[in-house]
């Protein structure tokens, strides 16, 4: 019924893509308001001076950084370089643990790419597949752009399937619109993997000489089974030899994992004050001296985890769950967590500061996060005098505030800071902070052009909510952790026309919080240290390419912070064009990273726990792949884990999670501009 839905939900999306799209076409006229490098309105005027003539497509893209006071320019995605990489959390991270399904949980192997979401922990293993504001694509387009885009993964019964429908338009010079669906499904080759994640997205933008606004709506679910990994438990037998559905798993069937987020999001700019800025000898522009800013995220979820017929599995000595809190028949853990955030700032802009160049920011930040989850079970005596088991439900609520300021240069030609500070001075995270910075530079060497780059970091969090104390079924805990210290460095230099970047970086952490083995948190008092150094480098050889990524990573215990000692992506085809206009390119892709005690799932809090049992890795993933391009479209076909069980088994993703055996993939995006 659900997929049914799905589809009816699609059809129509599409529906109102065409229909809006032809309706676009006749309404639309080019004009001033295009975005330039900052996201601010250009003076140029293009207007058409007939309503039936042809616009050439214009489509520029950007998205919001420093908290949602500066718009950078982003391409658009019509390149078919690299469109081979399907799976989204490889867009993310060129190495990851997952669980060997597509939509499935995920974290990264390079430590400094883990991402966290402070509030909801819930949140972490899928932040691939859960838009956010900070990721959103805002347009600007002389026509109406539609992007249709479809994947398809065989064997048809275990299928795979993505699809994609996006549309944006300018309602007039100033005022831009769009709606994006996005649905995933995966049914896996083995039991019980089953996942589907869907989005939809609405958003607009206003981009006066003034005033200027971003808005969106976004909505998302998550519905996966979960099969707890192999079950070694069961016999001896090599499950490399079996067939995919005949490979043991801890749950087979009736266990689910689902999340529901709705977010609403609304930034609006006004700006005061005029100076003039002296462009040429002749010509002087006014340019506004600050503006002020008002940001508003309303974020709410929901996660279930839920176990049908849950006696059936603790019929064996080694069940997977070794604890039952409060229900022995089935499972049903949920959490809702609710984040009202409003932040306040102002923005003393470059062009005003004449004598130093630069530019301040200041904000207030005001968080309201509601909680309700599963209280500590407790046991009373009924009218028999018989102790049963009493269920409670909590309702916590978090305020935290806190102030930050922001020195910055964004404009130039050869250089480009900030430094930052934030301070939380009210509510729950009082005595938090955050100093952060971060610099580029752009100079020539020779006939090239290079740069530095650096960022780093001091860090101070409290622990967040469900870190300290939660509880459910098969796992609760209470805690009184200490605030976690970090503190972050990275530095490079990279040579853009060479293709060429070398980095490196330190992580010092104290009071890390981790997830042990039976799935609880817990604290360590020592200095933990990650040491990192990685190279990339694009070589050329006439028509052959050859795309390399690789990292060496090193942890002063590998007890609580587990890294593989190197991780590489490489990337190598031959490009060419065929009858002026098919571009194509054919060659192959590269996972690999050295034996680690690579984590555990856990799928009742779906965080990745560490264990000690067992190495995973030093395996090569290779995929064997064709991109085509022909004008709009872009076409590949891809034979995934082409070396499956070569050079040697098993072909873990992650502890106990088997890669997906080779199977043949396809899909094709077209962009329509007109």
């Amino acid at each position: 019924m659900e997929f049914k839905l799905n589809k009816s939900l699609l059809l129509l999306v599409l529906n109102l893509l065409i229909a809006a799209s032809g309706l676009a076409q006749r309404t639309i006229s080019a004009g001033p308001g295009q975005m330039n490098r900052g996201g601010q309105t250009a003076n140029n005027t293009g207007e058409t001076s007939d309503a039936g003539e042809f616009i050439a497509p214009d489509v520029r893209t950007w998205r919001l950084k420093d908290d949602f006071t500066f718009s950078d320019t982003v391409a658009v995605d019509t390149l078919s370089n690299g469109y081979q990489v399907y799976n989204p959390i490889f867009k993310k991270s060129i190495a990851q643990v997952w669980l060997g399904n597509m939509n499935t949980a995920h974290q990264s192997m390079i430590f400094d790419e883990q991402q966290r979401h402070y509030g909801y922990m819930f949140y972490n293993s899928f932040l691939a597949y859960l838009p956010q504001p900070q990721t959103l694509n805002f347009y600007n387009t002389k026509t109406p752009y539609v992007n249709l885009s479809y994947h398809f993964g065989g064997p048809k019964r275990f299928s795979e399937e993505a699809v994609s429908a996006l549309f944006t338009q300018n309602i007039n010079r100033k005022t831009n619109v769009g709606i994006q669906y996005q649905l995933r499904s995966s049914v896996g080759l083995y039991q019980g993997q089953k996942a589907e994640n869907q989005n939809f997205k609405f958003w607009s933008s206003y981009n006066g000489q003034r005033y200027n606004m971003q808005m969106a709506f976004i909505y998302a679910s998550i519905n996966n089974q979960e099969n707890g990994g192999i079950n070694l438990n069961v016999d001896n037998t090599d499950w490399t030899q079996l067939d995919p559905k005949e490979v043991p798993m801890h749950f087979a069937k009736n266990t689910s994992h689902k999340i529901n987020n709705i977010q609403l999001f609304y930034n609006h700019s006004l700006s005061i004050g005029n100076i003039s800025v002296r462009e040429t000898d002749s010509t002087t522009t006014k340019l506004p001296v600050s503006t002020v800013f008002h940001t508003l995220q309303y974020d709410q979820a929901n996660r279930r985890y839920n176990i049908d017929e849950l006696e059936s599995f603790y019929i064996t000595d080694t069940p997977f769950y070794p604890n039952i809190y409060r229900d022995s028949l089935q499972t049903r853990d949920s959490a809702t967590y609710r984040n009202l955030r409003n932040t306040f700032q102002i923005k003393f802009n470059e062009e005003a500061n004449s004598l130093l160049r630069f530019g301040l920011r200041a904000y207030l930040v005001n968080d309201v996060m509601m909680y309700k989850f599963p209280g500590q079970t407790s046991w009373r005596e009924d009218e028999n005098g018989n102790d049963v088991p009493h269920y409670q439900t909590r309702d916590t609520t978090l305020v935290t505030s806190a102030i930050g300021g922001q020195i910055f240069k964004n404009l130039g030609k050869n250089f480009w800071w900030n430094a930052g500070v934030k301070l939380y001075f009210q509510g729950y995270r009082a005595g938090d902070s955050e100093i952060t910075g971060q610099l580029n530079s752009s100079f020539r060497i020779a006939r090239d052009t290079a740069g530095f780059f650096a960022n780093g970091g001091i860090y101070l969090r409290q622990p967040e909510l469900f870190e300290n104390q939660y509880y459910s079924n098969h796992l609760q805990w209470s805690e009184d952790f200490k605030q976690v210290k970090n503190v972050r460095v990275q530095a490079g230099f990279r040579i853009p026309s060479r293709r060429f970047e070398l980095s490196g970086g330190a992580n010092l952490v104290t009071q890390h919080i981790y997830w042990q083995e039976d799935g609880t948190p817990n604290q360590t008092n020592t200095v933990l240290q990650v040491l990192n150094a990685r190279l990339k480098k694009h070589f050329i050889w006439g028509r052959v390419h050859c795309v390399n990524d690789v990292i060496a990573q090193y942890t002063s215990d590998e007890t609580y912070i587990p890294v593989p000692l190197l991780a590489l992506y490489n990337s190598t085809y031959y490009q060419n064009t065929l009858f002026k206009v098919l571009h194509f390119q054919i060659g192959f892709d590269v996972r690999y990273n050295t034996e680690y005690y690579a984590p555990k799932y856990m799928p009742a809090n779906a965080m990745f726990v560490n264990q000690l049992n067992e190495k995973v890795g030093n395996y090569p993933f290779v995929d064997a792949f064709l991109n085509l391009q022909l004008k709009r479209a872009r076409i590949y076909v891809k034979f995934d884990h082409v070396n499956q069980g070569y050079p040697q088994a098993p072909y873990y993703t992650t502890y106990q999670y088997p890669g997906n055996p080779r199977s043949l993939k396809f899909g094709v995006s077209w962009n329509f501009y007109d």
